[in-house]
């Protein structure tokens, strides 16, 4: 099996690392703006629109855009049987572990979301994930572990790849978790004896 890879050389910079936060190919409305950018000169020059004097460089313009449109597309990676099942098998272990360390959205909404908790969630390396996926992914784990950011990166490269959920809003779940029980209902008792 071939390996995978989400960045394509249209991501690299000159020294062949990896220079963007996503891949270009995951930003469809940007592609599209690339080409209608590109069918719009097109247009512009066979109805004669561009001044002759300008026409080299409008050329030239529409030849680096079709360079770059071309570079996009195919730097998107097309995934066969056993890559497909294998991303999709790190894809859903993802959600789960990025889910479970998300605050509910009901924690969220009465304000109970500790700001330390919620940045140590992002930025502390605890979430598994195999070295051929995160290098895949472009980040690199530590002991086969990545941060909340590193996850939620990989996630939604996978989900586009895939052509699944790429928010990851969508994975925060409805109910109460056990961290927040004891704060909830202590805050509960305070406001019904305040009011009492």
């Amino acid at each position: 099996m071939s390996e995978i890879q989400f960045f394509g050389n249209v991501d690299k910079n000159a020294k062949g690392e990896i220079a963007s936060e996503l891949p270009a190919w995951f930003h469809d409305v940007q592609l599209e703006i690339l080409i209608e950018s590109m069918r719009r000169k097109e247009r512009q020059l066979e109805r004669g629109e561009v001044p002759p004097e300008h026409a080299f460089m409008v050329k030239n313009e529409i030849e680096n855009e079709k360079k770059k449109i071309t570079e996009i597309q195919m730097s998107k990676p097309t995934l066969k049987g056993g890559q497909k099942d294998m991303v999709y098998k790190e894809y859903t272990s993802l959600a789960g572990q990025i889910s479970d360390t998300m605050p509910t959205v009901r924690e969220d909404r009465r304000g109970f979301v500790n700001p330390r908790e919620e940045l140590k969630r992002l930025k502390t390396r605890h979430i598994n994930i195999s070295d051929k996926m995160a290098n895949a992914c472009g980040v690199k784990p530590v002991r086969g572990k990545i941060t909340g950011d590193q996850a939620a990166k990989c996630y939604r490269m996978m989900g586009k790849v895939l052509g699944e959920n790429t928010t990851i809003e969508k994975l925060r779940r409805e109910g109460r978790s056990e961290s927040y029980r004891n704060m909830e209902d202590l805050t509960e008792k305070i406001l019904k004896k305040v009011a009492g």
